[in-house]
């Protein structure tokens, strides 16, 4: 499945779904990460990008963060702190906040 991003320049890019990493509220842009160093910025919101998205595949972890459920490696607590954190796969290794009011859902998303 393939995802159109809608790039700065008025034109369109097609990206396969499982080379999406996650996506970062930017402003009233975001910021499209992808496999490797690659990213690409979309004109649209966040929350416009989200809903155009599959059932399942992607989860909102915190209000700038919507991740890949398939790219998480680890879910675990910051610091010894009571927050959470997620750790995607490689090549990316980017390590991401976790809301708190996300937490539980996200266990259960993973889970299932």
């Amino acid at each position: 499945m393939r995802i159109l991003l809608h790039l700065a320049d008025g034109s369109y890019e097609a990206v396969e779904l499982d080379e999406v990493f996650f996506f970062t509220a930017h402003g009233d842009e975001t910021l499209v990460r992808l496999r490797g160093s690659r990213s690409r910025r979309d004109v649209r919101r966040l929350a416009d990008l989200e809903w155009g998205l599959p059932a399942g595949a992607f989860y909102r972890i915190h209000r700038s963060h919507l991740v890949s459920l398939a790219k998480i490696r680890f879910l675990r607590r910051r610091d010894r702190g009571r927050d959470w954190e997620i750790k995607l796969e490689p090549p990316v290794n980017r390590v991401l906040p976790v809301s708190r009011g996300a937490l539980a859902g996200l266990v259960e998303a993973l889970e299932g």
